[in-house]
């Protein structure tokens, strides 16, 4: 039987996976899942986020998000039409189970008033009413 270990960490600027990857190098790179930093440059119709960087470019600006606004967009970004749960959004960020707060939902505003053209009708993260958010890709005009 195989030996499996999975690691689970919030890591928004890639400096964990690199030490991990570092630490293992004798290990193939195919073997180890590359998936979460597939993508170092998220670029849809006026909205960039350099996810190592840790930069978030509206319209050619950058933005100023703290770390669980950071890492909410990058995880709703990355699975762009897939609808979260609060629980589970909570949980890719900030690695524990959600009970019964307003986190995600106050995070969700913060993000949409700092990335949104207009927050009251958001153009990127969608409310999904009774099951969570979503990450919509707005068609180029």
């Amino acid at each position: 039987m195989e030996d499996i270990i999975i690691i689970r960490a919030t890591d928004p600027d890639g400096t964990i996976y690199q030490r991990i990857r570092d630490a293992l190098g004798g290990i193939p790179a195919e073997e180890i899942d590359l998936s979460p930093h597939k993508n170092a440059v998220l670029d849809f119709p006026g909205l960039i986020i350099q996810i190592k960087a840790g930069v978030v470019l509206r319209g050619g600006i950058s933005v100023q998000l703290n770390y669980g606004e950071f890492s909410m967009l990058c995880h709703l970004a990355r699975h762009p039409g897939r609808i979260f749960s609060r629980d589970q959004l909570y949980n890719a960020v900030y690695g524990e189970d959600h009970f019964f707060s307003n986190t995600v939902p106050n995070t969700i505003c913060r993000i949409r008033s700092k990335n949104e053209p207009d927050p009251r009708h958001p153009t990127y993260i969608k409310t999904v009413v009774g099951m969570g958010y979503k990450f919509v890709i707005p068609e180029k005009h």
